[in-house]
């Protein structure tokens, strides 16, 4: 691709004060794109302002064809095609997609006139902007003629490309009308009735992700205003948590809070585009990082990453396709660090499940865990909602008694409490929120002993672990009756952390987490489901301490690696080795959790009595 301009390429571009601008815009915005950095073979698309399209298609084969005459528009051996809406017809152009030996680039005024086939043979899709002022000037330098203060030239790069031409060969342009001028430049128009996007600083929670949030803006700010590069701005975040723990609505703050715009996907949509083939997912997900690319700073968030895959533990009739959307999301994500103001957001229930390509450093390396809100938190969220008509203050005692409840559910209690008051024609009052909180079922007295019995099991555990020292328990008299999982009981504690954890830390851990169903097992000679059924729960957790244990740490039979300590999730995409030896592990530290707390059983039957009786009891090491 022609880089260099000598002074035979200068005289004829004084001619043409157009064809030189649009040089200098392609120059500048493709100088991260492989086929101009390298001098590379390929495909490129350029998507071109609006009557720019011809001057681009002229400054294009200067540069792609060092300066050669512009080739026929029959000649299918042209390096330069241009996309456009013929008259009398119903679809643009219909130009062929050559992979040439050399370098070919494609002009269109819009990604919709780009069909799947070309986006897919495409290397790369490039937003082109119309030339700036300093283009402007330059354009008037190079014809003869003087430069304009910098903020006229910036206001007349702003008109439409007739006038910016017009102009540009104007020999005197200080009496300039700007008055005129921006009249012309493109009016925005009105929204109606949309509601502001709410701004991270305003939201209530987010703990663990505010001081990445922070850094962010700064680096924007400093983007804006030329003082920091965007390439040394983070680009990208993996959100993880529960369902509702206000990923989707993160995202949408985060881009309140920069003054971008907001674009959301997910991996579903994109494989559930035109039928969901190869060919067309890949083309969905480039169609959604090129509308964020198009806008003027704009936060990504893309749902569900898990479902792009993982090639290392695919299953062979899925790898090919797997890989090639991997490979084709890498593609992108990487270049964000050229695709400037485009922020990515990324949300997943099971981060375990990821090819670890997509989470390395340059990609989404950042990564924050969503957690449950706290007591404070909780009362934050719902006045949020609410529209702060009603104090965390007033609320803490409503929201005391939804400890397992999601940001999202907040969110739905604030509006029923609000469409109640709006029958009435009043503001929300405390009474409307008590009236639509999920109405409390009384736990019988045999579950109760249960969930009592089960959370000694875990104190004692803990206490006998060598590693805490004090245990807070809790049950619950009542559970919500519209909660699928209930909890019903909890354990606390801190235990202590080692700068190296070793084997019995680990084994400790899991101990701890088999604790319940233990204790269940020696006090009623039976189990319950209370120690699994979701993600988060005791054997969930026991059962990844296992796989790490065995699989990455190289502390079971074998000392064989078999992952990263982030790769395992359930088990389900591991070998049958490592399976039955996670297995046997479970198992063994079962049956010494066991046999410990049968040791204990007088001391754990009168913890559970009085846990019982008082609710919450708080045990300190003896």
């Amino acid at each position: 691709m022609f880089r260099k301009l000598d002074k035979k390429i200068l005289a004829s571009l004084a001619k043409s004060p157009a064809k030189f601008m649009m040089l200098c815009a392609l120059r500048e915005q493709l100088r991260s794109v492989d086929m101009f950095k390298e001098n590379a073979n390929g495909v490129l698309v350029c998507i071109v302002p609006d009557g720019w399209l011809w001057h681009a298609k002229s400054a294009a084969t200067l540069m792609i064809d060092e300066g050669r005459s512009t080739f026929d528009d029959n000649d299918l051996d042209r390096s330069v095609f241009t996309l456009y809406q013929k008259p009398k017809t119903k679809g643009p152009e219909a130009v062929p997609i050559l992979k040439p030996e050399g370098q070919t680039i494609y002009l269109a005024t819009s990604i919709e006139l780009v069909s799947v086939s070309l986006k897919l043979s495409a290397d790369a899709i490039v937003d082109i902007k119309a030339p700036s002022g300093r283009h402007f000037n330059f354009a008037r330098r190079a014809i003869g003629l003087k430069r304009v203060p910098r903020d006229i030239a910036d206001a007349v790069a702003a008109c439409p490309a007739e006038v910016v031409i017009g102009l540009a060969a104007r020999k005197k342009i200080d009496d300039l009308n700007t008055t005129m001028l921006a009249e012309l430049a493109p009016v925005k128009e009105p929204v109606h009735n949309k509601k502001t996007a709410p701004t991270l600083s305003a939201l209530p929670g987010y703990r663990a992700a505010r001081s990445w949030v922070a850094d962010l803006k700064t680096d924007i700010e400093g983007w804006r205003n030329g003082d920091v590069e965007w390439a040394d701005v983070d680009k990208g975040i993996l959100l993880t948590g529960a369902p509702g723990t206000g990923k989707t609505f993160f995202a949408e703050a985060l881009a309140g809070e920069l003054g971008f715009d907001f674009v959301s996907t997910s991996v579903a949509a994109w494989q559930g585009s035109e039928g969901g083939n190869l060919g067309t997912t890949i083309a969905a997900m480039r169609a959604s990082f090129h509308e964020a690319s198009s806008r003027k700073g704009a936060v990504l968030f893309v749902d569900e990453l898990d479902s792009l895959g993982d090639r290392n533990r695919s299953e062979r009739r899925h790898s090919y396709y797997e890989g090639n959307v991997i490979n084709s999301f890498l593609e992108l994500t990487t270049g964000l660090a050229h695709q400037e103001g485009t922020v990515l957001v990324a949300a997943t229930n099971y981060v375990d499940l990821i090819d670890s390509a997509v989470l390395r450093s340059g990609r989404l390396e950042e990564h924050v865990h969503l957690d449950l809100p706290d007591e404070l938190e909780r009362a934050e969220i719902l006045s949020y909602h609410l529209d702060r008509i009603l104090s965390p203050t007033e609320l803490k005692k409503v929201t005391d008694r939804l400890s397992n409840s999601t940001p999202a559910d907040f969110e739905r209690l604030a509006r029923h409490a609000k469409r109640a008051a709006r029958s009435r024609s009043e503001a929300v009052t405390l009474t409307d929120v008590e009236a639509v909180i999920p109405k409390r079922v009384l736990i019988d007295e045999d579950t109760l002993r249960r969930v009592a019995v089960h959370e000694a099991g875990h104190a004692l555990a803990a206490l006998g672990s060598g590693f805490v020292n004090s245990v807070t328990i809790r049950v619950e008299s009542s559970v919500a009756d519209h909660l699928h999982v209930q909890k019903g009981g909890s354990t606390k504690y801190q235990m202590r952390e080692l700068t190296i954890p070793t084997d019995k830390h680990l084994l400790a851990q899991l101990r701890i987490k088999l604790g319940g169903m233990a204790a269940e097992d020696v006090v009623f000679g039976s189990k319950s489901t209370g120690a699994g059924g979701n993600a988060g729960s005791d054997l969930d957790v026991a059962t990844r301490i296992a796989f790490r244990f065995a699989g990455s740490y190289g502390l079971g039979k074998s000392l064989r690696y078999h992952g990263d300590v982030d790769s395992f999730a359930h088990g389900d995409r591991t070998g049958s080795e490592l399976k039955a030896e996670v297995d046997s592990i479970l198992l063994r530290e079962y049956r010494v959790i066991k046999e410990l707390l049968s040791k204990e059983k007088v001391r754990l039957l009168t913890l559970a009595a009085e846990l019982v009786v008082s609710g919450e009891l708080q045990i300190e090491k003896s």
